[in-house]
């Protein structure tokens, strides 16, 4: 993929969460009322009911109609303003967009992409990783349905560094999260970055944009994402329902 084919992706797909086309907005504040914003979004579990996008000097609110009456009394603020009168209001979960430019990482040591018999290594990790989750029942499958875009890397034996990839709510078939999880003990040694390049590469490969978020506050996955390519995109303000 191009960066153009990129860029235009990841804006098809931000245009989805604020119900509007971003490749025709430029600068200023819209607001948008959609009732697809009282929909589950698959792989999240849960609704967006407010969803604020600031990118530049463009903002857009995109919010269930069961909101109108209290997003009626933003309309006349500034992107600052209306972000201080709704978190006056409602907790919102704060996250940082990125979108891929250019690969910057091509050695992956010991990361490689994970095949069936790999399974035991990363139940194992995911044991150790989600202590209060059970695998039971649905981590195979969902292993098996994914083999081919899981990516990760081989330490003593066992896996230290896991790149997965998560449902999305839109064009599935086109864009792909790329988060990344590292064991506690084996962070800061280049093996997230190695594991999430690899990841970033075959989905590329595949014809398929990269796609990384991360919360506002999680310099970590911000610093990890730079340097394996991206840069920031915008920043979203969710209201989760």
């Amino acid at each position: 993929m191009t960066r153009a084919d990129i860029l235009n992706v990841t804006t098809q797909y931000y245009s989805r969460l604020c119900c509007a086309d971003l490749s025709k907005l430029e600068h200023g504040v819209y607001f948008v009322c959609s009732a697809e914003r009282d929909k589950l979004l698959k792989g999240y579990g849960c609704k967006y009911a407010l969803y604020i996008l600031r990118k530049a000097d463009l903002c857009v609110v995109a919010y269930s109609p069961a909101l109108r009456d209290f997003v009626d009394t933003l309309q006349q603020n500034d992107p600052d303003g209306i972000l201080v009168a709704v978190e006056g209001k409602y907790r919102l979960k704060k996250m940082r967009l990125l979108v891929f430019q250019e690969e910057k990482v091509t050695e992956y040591g010991n990361a490689k992409v994970l095949e069936g018999k790999d399974y035991p290594l990363f139940e194992s990790f995911f044991r150790e990783t989600h202590k209060n989750a059970d695998p039971a029942g649905w981590l195979s499958e969902y292993f098996s349905e994914k083999e081919g875009f899981l990516t990760g890397y081989f330490q003593d034996g066992r896996l230290v560094s896991v790149c997965d990839a998560p449902d999305m709510p839109y064009m599935e078939d086109r864009i792909q999260h790329t988060g990344i999880m590292t064991l506690e003990e084996e962070r800061r040694k280049g093996y997230g970055k190695r594991t999430a390049a690899l990841a970033t590469h075959r989905l590329l490969q595949n014809g398929i944009c990269p796609q990384w978020e991360c919360n506002l506050g999680n310099l970590a996955s911000f610093e990890l994402a730079k340097s394996i390519g991206y840069k920031e995109y915008g920043r979203a303000y969710i209201l989760e329902a």
